[in-house]
């Protein structure tokens, strides 16, 4: 409910926009700001719902300093005019768009996404479980080959005592310190699965991260028949990425790819890269039923599926998470002709990165 000072205020600010009439039917937030009079200059009836806050609705310089001041230095806004941030007040999450209106001013529109965010939050929590089964169908299969390989060393120590030469010595400490950083990553990766909103982007090697991801899922896929075929480049340029992210990401793809290959006669995953405009552009292509045209216009709305007991949150969340590390995803699909990912990697930095001073 909107109160008699809220709406008196409302009245107080619409005093130079004709459309008026036309914006108080409309569920944003809207609002005003004359940035060379310091006044505010409009703003809608849901602005005041949306804020709940008639203190901070009645004030231009905590408007300006919480929605705009930091976007006004951005070169981004300086060149498109436009720009889009969130920002928290009083336990509430608030997502905006601000704009260059004209000379001196800047208009905002503005939604209460704090029970968006608690969604997305449950959202992931979803898709991360659905995942689980493919990560530790992995780990139980990769790790078991290291702690066999290190007991079999131990045990050939154990029994040769004295008489073992140094050279054997050290070649079974070797193998066992091999086998020990082997497990040591296999429960790394489970870290994987943690709910995290802060991004770590580090140069990563994509040949040497791949091997270890399809590690951990080949087995799984194997017992389903289907056959990973890897084709990337030993000396592949670095990626800038976040680690984990880029794990979950790829974790969701080849789920979706695994059940598109479902009574396929020879079901198959390519993986193949290509380093051109500064990214590194990573494919991985299936030979399952493919996507309809109708299916496509709706992969990346949330709770959109067309499998039985699917959840539409998988490919929502890997878009989010590519955002999140300056990348993007694309797929190419027909029905009938499986179906391709495609996603762009930014390329690290010259300076990080050996490969690209060649």
């Amino acid at each position: 409910m909107v109160s008699p000072a809220t709406k008196q205020l409302n009245r107080d600010y619409r005093n130079t926009w004709g459309f008026a009439q036309l914006l108080e039917h409309i569920d944003i937030g809207i609002l005003v700001l004359d940035i060379n009079n310091r006044a505010i200059d409009y703003c809608n009836a849901a602005f005041f719902e949306v804020i709940q806050d008639e203190q901070l609705c009645r004030s231009y310089l905590t408007l300006y300093d919480m929605f705009v001041s930091e976007i006004e230095t951005s070169k981004d806004f300086d060149l498109a005019g436009r720009a889009s941030h969130s920002v928290s007040h009083q336990g509430r999450q608030y997502g905006y768009s601000v704009y260059k209106a004209a000379a001196g001013y800047r208009c905002l529109f503005i939604r209460d996404i704090t029970e968006k965010i608690r969604l997305e939050s449950i959202a992931q929590a979803v898709n991360t479980m659905d995942n689980i089964g493919f990560i530790f169908s992995g780990i139980r299969h990769e790790i078991g080959n290291p702690l066999n390989s290190l007991k079999m060393a131990l045990s050939v120590l154990q029994q040769s005592g004295k008489k073992t030469s140094p050279e054997m010595l050290q070649k079974y400490i070797n193998r066992g310190m091999a086998d020990i950083i082997r497990i040591e990553y296999l429960l790394k990766s489970m870290r994987s699965f943690t709910m995290y909103e802060d991004i770590d982007l580090t140069d990563l090697h994509l040949v040497e991260f791949m091997g270890k991801f399809i590690s951990l899922i080949e087995s799984d896929f194997q017992s389903h028949g289907i056959r990973i075929k890897t084709e990337i480049p030993f000396d592949i340029t670095l990626v800038k990425v976040d680690e984990r992210a880029l794990h979950q990401a790829l974790l969701n793809i080849f789920n979706n790819a695994a059940e598109a290959l479902t009574g396929q006669e020879t079901p198959e995953i390519r993986i193949c890269t290509e380093v051109r405009d500064h990214l590194v552009w990573l494919t991985i292509a299936d030979n399952g039923c493919g996507i309809s045209p109708e299916q496509k216009q709706h992969l990346f709305q949330p709770f959109n599926t067309s499998k039985q007991g699917g959840n539409g949150l998988g490919l929502v969340i890997t878009q989010k998470l590519l955002a999140k590390m300056n990348s993007n995803i694309d797929v190419v699909s027909d029905p009938g002709e499986g179906t391709k990912i495609i996603i762009s990697l930014p390329i690290a930095t010259l300076k990080n990165n050996p490969l690209l001073k060649k």
